[in-house]
């Protein structure tokens, strides 16, 4: 047989070996995918939640690059070959960790994880990224720790946005690498020291945003050369320096620069009007003197120019010239000067802003002259502030024509003339301030068709007539009404039983007279009536009964006359009475707020007696003859006997109500403008839950029931109403007052306001307002109901451990770090809430106790706090022989619920008896070789979170099981102190990480 030439061996030969080739370069492309997939899945492997089931897709018989969020691509050497380039998983609720194996995805572009809720520090192996990494978000979580310096080593990155989390530390040097950055956004952290000089090394960025957070220094000259920025945003630090008078023209490119409250000084740069596209300036609360430039007229497109809280000077008509200036502005929508040393007045090109103009303030300056007629133009102004200067002559009746406004604030001023009645035409005001002037004339009856109004003050001014009723049929006001200190006369027209939510009522210093109208008493949600120096006759109203919500009461200095109004002493908020010269008689009672002296104001009624002896009162005339001795013995002490029960009893009970503070009538009124705490009435309240309907009803205990309110502004509560016809449920409020007033802390819920007022049927209210926690309380996670479809309501095994530690954590804060400890006393899953991002808030202070010092030593409760209290199945056993309430009783009752929380039983179950308790059954079932897996609650151990944990999962469990079990011991010193359970149970979580 004929042998085959070589030349066809030789290309035999050359194509197997080019198959070959071809099947390993194939293999080598599967396994760079493999190695893709075992860094997706070390990373879903870190991620303890994922609510929405967003990586359910993400397992091995599915094709990579159809999980969801993963986008891939080719690779540059062929197009047949995909890599994964995109990781993209936004609001998604996701808790759990960064993963270290990120970083072997070696063609990643892309990696979004923002608004999620990530925990720990970022590795610093990101920072091992390839080259073709752009994009890097992971803001919006709650990262912890430094930035890590190895991330100025990604040279590509355009895109680096970590806002939002909880980082700390200096922002590295190292991030002046990244030469082609366009976007650096690290706001909103716990960032301190410098600004790095190399941040100028950035020449492509666009956008810088280190706001809020605590950097201190200048600010570095290199930054001002960024000559592509649009965004400089610097607001809330401590920065220093000037600005350099260059500005405008270095960064020609400025569209916001917003530095306020730092600590910034110099001159306002005129320079910065050549940076034609700038829409806002905010440099307000800082140091900066000087003249305002009159040439930011040139800022066609500028909407917000904030300098308030400067020192900032007009002091010739020349240095008002930036006024006229920005009238070429014709998008500006907010112009605020408050607060700086202009002086002089106002000129008239005011009204030449341009009309979309809608917040106008100048406060706090020392402006003088007429207020401009031509401020009429600004026809879609809302807030109009001229307070706190020295403007005088009247008020322009053209301010008629701002229809829009809702808020005119012109007190502390020297406006005379009259009120005008085109004042009417404001029908959208809600705060109208016109006190401390020196108006005259009548009061319109126009401002009757103010039908959105919560705020009238016209007091310190001279006015005089009588109060229109037009102006007391003002029902929409709910907050302060002030006409005090005018020349007001006639009688008070019985229309002001209208006010019928208004919580402030001060008429006082002027001529009225006659009876006070009985209809004053339907005004059942005051808290505050003062009415002294006038000349009201005639007696007291007895509809004054029904005003049972009211703290101050001042009638002094008129003319009334009749029975002293005994029936105060029952008004449970009353903190303060002043009834002194007029021309009263009877007995002065000496219980409720007559017990305290401080409190009370009698003198220049000739005719009154009695009251307690620090008001040197005379002795009331005996009522009835002397009876023989036996009747006294046997009857008159016993009854004297029992009222002075009742007095002591009473005076307890002042003692306790009289802690709280007097709330300032005029600062709580002005909450819109001075940012003070939220101040909620009763209709307010009423609103907000819609009456208190069923439909709002979120729970019901012991003492009351809690509703769900939407406030105006769209702010979610939860209001607690108490019961009070249910005995204990007054004490239970003094009690959670006292142990919310002066604790914060993340895991306990947070009390917004309290309520101690009367309903609209004259009965006593008492509420208070919390933050609203949207997913309920643990115990319905825990022990979800029957029809819930099984799974939609479970809790996984990295939120129970975050939870259990969440509580320990807040126990620990309040045995150990409160100026005066404090225990709970009703520790139980129904008392911990859970908010948007499932983190715990112990909740239900209602029979809390305060612990004293003893000798200097140690902490014990009060002798009163003896008893069992809480409920049943998570008191520790020592409160049921009357023991003292004890930081230990709340860790048995941790105890408890921690092992509840893990196994899904309540320690009142059924299978409970004979002597099995919930701590017996899982010490049971460990000491007889049981795997803590094969108790716990089966919902949340999926085989493949058996699977991808194993060994780590098991010794997580037993820890924790283990920990309940050492809360729960039966003898108080064999517990575990709360501060060492929770380092335990951060060793547990530690096993989830590993």
């Amino acid at each position: 047989m004929e042998r085959p030439p070589p030349s066809y061996l030789v290309v035999l030969l050359l194509l197997v070996f080019l198959q070959q080739l071809q099947l390993i370069w194939s293999q080598s492309q599967v396994d760079e995918l493999d190695d893709d997939q075992s860094a997706l899945l070390s990373f879903k492997a870190a991620i303890s939640s994922d609510p929405s089931g967003t990586l359910t897709s993400w397992n091995t018989s599915v094709p990579v690059c159809q999980w969801a969020g993963i986008t891939c691509t080719t690779t540059s050497t062929s197009n047949s070959s995909f890599r994964v380039s995109g990781l993209i998983l936004e609001h998604l609720s996701l808790t759990g960790t960064l993963s270290p194996s990120l970083a072997n995805l070696t063609h990643l572009a892309t990696l979004r994880l923002s608004s999620n809720m990530l925990t720990g520090q970022i590795p610093s192996t990101l920072g091992a990224f390839p080259s073709q990494l752009a994009l890097l978000d992971l803001s919006s979580n709650n990262l912890t720790g430094q930035i890590p310096p190895q991330l100025g080593g990604l040279a590509s990155l355009i895109r680096l946005q970590l806002s939002n989390n909880a980082l700390d530390g200096a922002i590295p040097p190292s991030l002046g690498n990244l030469s082609r950055l366009s976007i650096l956004d690290l706001s909103k952290n716990s960032l301190g020291g410098e600004l790095p000089p190399n941040i100028g090394n950035l020449t492509t960025l666009v956008f810088f945003k280190v706001s809020n957070n605590m950097l201190s220094g200048p600010i570095p000259s290199s930054i001002y050369n960024l000559s592509a920025l649009n965004y400089l945003v610097l607001y809330n630090n401590l920065l220093s320096g000037e600005l350099p008078s260059h500005i405008g023209v270095s960064l020609p490119n400025l569209h916001v620069l917003s530095m306020y409250n730092n600590q910034l000084s110099g001159l306002v740069p005129d320079s910065l009007a050549n940076a034609s596209g700038l829409e806002e300036i905010d440099l307000s609360q800082n140091h900066f003197s000087g003249k305002i430039p009159s040439n930011f007229g040139m800022l066609k497109n500028l909407s917000w120019l904030a300098l308030e809280y400067n020192q900032l000077e007009a002091r010739e008509a020349s240095d008002w010239d930036f006024i006229q200036s920005l009238a070429n502005c014709s998008l500006l929508d907010h112009l605020s000067l408050d607060a700086n040393n202009l002086t002089g007045n106002l000129p008239s090109s005011v009204g030449n802003l341009s009309t979309g103009l809608t917040w106008l303030s100048l406060w706090d300056n020392q402006l003088t002259g007429e207020i401009p007629l031509e401020i009429a133009n600004l026809v879609n102004l809302n807030t109009l502030g001229l307070k706190d200067n020295q403007f005088s002559g009247k008020i322009p009746n053209s301010i008629g024509q701002l229809s829009n406004l809702e808020s005119l604030i012109l007190f502390h001023n020297q406006l005379s003339g009259g009120i005008p009645s085109s004042i009417g035409n404001l029908t959208r005001l809600n705060e109208f301030y016109l006190d401390h002037n020196q108006l005259q004339g009548e009061i319109p009856s126009s401002i009757g068709k103010f039908q959105s109004l919560n705020v009238l003050d016209l007091s310190h001014n001279r006015l005089s007539g009588s109060i229109p009723k037009e102006v007391l049929s003002l029902s929409s006001l709910s907050y302060y009404l002030s006409l005090s200190h005018n020349l007001l006369s006639g009688p008070l027209p019985p229309e002001v039983a209208r006010l019928q939510s208004l919580s402030y009522l001060d008429l006082s210093y002027n001529k009225l007279s006659d009876r006070i109208p009985d209809s004053l008493g339907q005004c059942l949600v005051l808290e505050s009536l003062t009415m002294s120096n006038n000349l009201f006759n005639g007696s007291i109203p007895v509809s004054f009964k029904n005003l049972r919500g009211l703290k101050d009461l001042d009638l002094s200095h008129n003319n009334l006359l009749g029975d002293f109004p005994d029936y105060l002493a029952d008004f449970p908020y009353l903190e303060h009475v002043d009834l002194s010269f007029n021309d009263l008689t009877g007995k002065v009672p000496t219980s409720g707020v007559f017990a305290n002296h401080t409190a009370v104001s009698v003198v220049g009624n000739s005719k009154v007696c009695g009251g307690i002896s620090s008001l040197d009162l005379p002795a009331c005339p005996e009522e009835a003859p002397k009876k023989k001795k036996h009747l006294v013995v046997h009857i008159v002490v016993p009854v004297v006997c029992g009222i002075l029960l009742i007095i002591l009893v009473s005076g307890l009970y002042v003692a306790c109500i009289s802690k709280r503070n007097l709330r300032s009538k005029r600062d709580s009124f002005r909450v819109p403008l001075e940012g003070q705490f939220l101040n909620l009435s009763y209709a307010e309240l009423a609103k907000a839950t819609d009456d208190f309907s069923f439909d709002n009803l979120i729970g019901v205990g012991t003492y009351g029931s809690v509703f769900k309110g939407n406030l105006g502004s769209g702010e979610l509560i939860a209001v607690k109403v108490l019961d009070l016809q249910q005995q204990g449920a007054s004490k239970s409020f003094m009690a959670e007052c006292e142990a919310l007033r002066n604790i914060r802390h993340r895991n306990l819920l947070k009390i917004l306001t309290v309520c101690s007022s009367v309903d609209t049927s004259g009965s006593e209210f008492k509420a208070m307002v919390f933050e609203f926690m949207p997913n309920g309380n643990l115990d319905t996670w825990v022990h979800p109901k029957v029809d819930q479809k099984v799974g939609s309501r479970s809790l996984t095994l990295a939120e129970r451990v975050n939870i259990a530690v969440d509580v320990a954590v807040a126990l620990n804060y309040l045995h150990n770090f409160c100026a005066t400890p404090v225990v709970h006393c009703d520790l139980k899953p129904s008392n911990v809430l859970l908010d948007e991002n499932m983190t715990a808030h112990i909740a239900d202070f209602g029979l809390a106790r305060f612990l004293q010092k003893i000798n200097g030593k140690g902490y014990r409760a009060p002798s009163t706090s003896v008893a069992a209290m809480g409920t049943i199945g998570y008191v520790p056993p020592e409160y049921g022989v009357g023991n003292h309430v004890s930081p230990q009783g709340d860790v048995y009752s941790y105890g408890v619920m921690l092992i509840e929380l893990f196994i899904a039983k309540r320690p009142t179950d059924a299978m409970f008896k004979d002597g099995l308790t919930l701590q017996k059954f899982v010490e049971n079932q460990l000491s007889n070789g049981s795997k803590a897996t094969e108790i716990v609650d089966a919902l949340f151990l999926s085989k493949e979170t058996l699977d991808d944990l194993g060994e780590m999962l098991e010794k997580c469990l037993q820890l924790i099981l283990k920990t309940g079990l050492s809360c729960a011991k039966v003898r108080p010193r064999e517990r575990m102190k709360i501060k060492d359970v929770v380092r335990q149970l951060e060793e547990a979580r530690a096993f989830l990480l590993l």
